[in-house]
């Protein structure tokens, strides 16, 4: 069985550098999917045994400021170019959903190159992302690099820390943010001060976000100069570099604002519902103690307050609990009809650049 696994493993990695890849090597880019003691899998399809269409899935849970959210993350999804269009792609995403439902995530994510595809299929918009612009003109108010140097193995601990004391982020151990640190062609930096690394950030993923600084973490006077470092390097071959942002980070959105820099609100990922057990109790934890929300089907849920019970359905449960930049449309009619405030809704989740697959 173990050798089966192996190879049907194997068979849908060749598919993925085929199609994802043009036949170039892929593995090294998501650790957490192919390493030998990774948690990650692959999913595939075949027709007369052999693999014709796969993606990778990972189980993870995205903390936020107000609940925590179990969820799948899916990606790298790949269909042998000679049979498109006959489903077998829709069949791959449609079973890994059932699998990962059945594992207890409240929702799937994946970040979509055709959105519209996805949105035919049942997934809609979801979260909210800000990338910001860094360009010659506001470059130059940007701290001078003091203290920041290539980042090493020995600072990987410190790393994960920083990393760990953002209050949005998908939640892991130290050993995965070590390897999610090794992958190829990533430029990382940190800020050292008296000893202590006190700032990081990381810039390029494999084959992508080769222009975006992705993931750093610390206050904005141990990150700023370590971008700083970066644009300089940059700047010779490229006119224009970006960061992603979460809405939980006021302070960075705050700084960017007062220089001005060009600027993009737009979404986190796509989503489709998954257990809705496991979603009624996040929006329990996020919910007023005079408000609950039980599961009443595979699709609904209802959410009863002091005034009354309103049942929400498929794409209502996600427009609720976390919509498309922040929209809070959903939840202000649940207010109305339920007849509580709801602070905690909608959530505040952010999957930094290491994370998505």
């Amino acid at each position: 069985m173990t050798t089966q696994l192996t190879t049907q493993k194997e068979a849908a990695l060749a598919l993925m550098e085929l199609v994802l890849r043009d036949g170039r090597s892929f593995s090294a880019e998501y650790p957490l999917i192919f390493q030998s003691n990774a948690t990650g899998r692959v999913e595939t399809v075949e027709e007369n045994d052999e693999v014709v269409s796969t993606c990778a899935w990972i189980a993870r849970t995205l903390a936020t400021p107000t609940a925590d959210v179990p969820v799948a993350f899916i990606g790298s999804v790949a269909t042998a170019p000679s049979i498109r269009g006959r489903g077998y792609g829709s069949r791959v995403v449609a079973e890994t959903l059932e699998k990962a439902k059945h594992q207890g995530a409240a929702l799937s994510m994946l970040w979509a190159d055709d959105p519209e595809w996805y949105q035919a299929r049942g997934w809609i918009p979801f979260g909210t992302e800000n990338v910001y612009v860094i360009e010659h003109g506001n470059a130059i108010l940007l701290p001078e690099p003091v203290g920041v140097r290539p980042a090493t193995y020995d600072d990987h601990g410190a790393i994960h820390s920083l990393y760990s004391s953002h209050v949005s982020r998908t939640l892991r151990i130290k050993e995965e943010t070590q390897a999610l640190l090794g992958v190829p062609n990533m430029q990382t930096y940190v800020c050292e001060r008296d000893g202590k690394v006190v700032g990081y950030a990381c810039m390029g993923r494999g084959e992508d976000l080769g222009q975006v600084i992705h993931e750093w973490g610390g206050e904005p006077d141990a990150v700023l100069p370590i971008v700083s470092q970066i644009w300089a390097k940059a700047r010779n071959e490229h006119d224009r570099i970006f960061m992603m942002v979460p809405d939980t980070e006021a302070d960075y959105r705050a700084y960017f604002k007062f220089v001005r820099a060009e600027g993009a609100q737009g979404v986190l990922a796509m989503a489709h519902l998954g257990c809705t057990k496991a979603m009624a109790q996040t929006f329990n934890a996020a919910l007023p103690k005079e408000v609950t929300a039980s599961a009443t089907s595979e699709k609904t849920i209802d959410i009863a307050g002091p005034k009354g019970t309103l049942r929400l359905t498929d794409h209502e449960i996600l427009l609720a609990i976390c919509p498309p930049r922040g929209d809070r449309r959903v939840v202000e009619v649940i207010e109305q009809e339920v007849g509580a405030a709801l602070p905690g809704l909608p959530l505040s989740p952010f999957v930094w650049g290491l994370d998505s697959i």
